[in-house]
């Protein structure tokens, strides 16, 4: 997978690419992410998020060597003092269960910890068995539970709530830089 992948920071360039994925995978994102936010994330939202209007949030895009994006990673600040962030993904149907949530995942936990941060937070509702094992594998904790957090068009869930705290176990990762991933030899 690391030489199939790409993962990097978002830019304004990629607005058309984030509009057609989510549009294209709107009705799988819906099964496990609330309609409001699915709804706030018009192409004005991505537009100010990309040129750093919305200073609180970085997306991190997974793509095929073609450019063809097919994960993105949302890291949100929620505390400055304490240096936590939220984190939550989302992979396109055709590309799910097959280890690119968790690949990813290990490598931007990498990148927020070289950033300092001291807590990463991601909440999931509680039917998503794939997300739950994805943040476990990546070496998150059960946090908390919040009872019907999560609104979606079929059913109100749980959700659970996982953290991450840099240090501790957390398998080894490939080395890699802001545009390829690379093994380490």
């Amino acid at each position: 997978m690391k030489k199939i992948l790409t993962i990097r920071q978002a830019t304004e360039a990629d607005l058309r690419s984030i509009l057609l994925f989510e549009f294209r995978n709107r009705a799988w994102f819906a099964r496990f992410i609330p309609y409001q936010v699915l709804r706030r994330q018009t192409e004005h939202y991505f537009k100010q998020l990309l040129r750093g209007q919305l200073n609180t949030t970085v997306q991190y895009l997974v793509c095929l060597p073609n450019d063809v994006l097919i994960g993105r990673f949302t890291v949100q600040m929620l505390d400055r003092k304490k240096r936590s962030v939220e984190i939550s993904y989302r992979v396109a149907k055709h590309f799910s269960n097959r280890g690119v949530a968790q690949y990813t995942l290990k490598h931007v936990l990498l990148i927020l910890d070289t950033y300092g941060i001291k807590e990463v937070y991601a909440q999931v509702a509680n039917h998503n068995k794939a997300s739950i094992n994805v943040l476990m594998a990546c070496g998150f904790e059960f946090h908390e539970i919040q009872m019907n957090a999560i609104n979606l068009a079929s059913k109100v869930y749980d959700g659970l709530i996982f953290r991450w705290v840099p240090g501790e176990a957390m398998p080894c990762l490939p080395i890699f830089d802001k545009a390829r991933v690379y093994s380490a030899h």
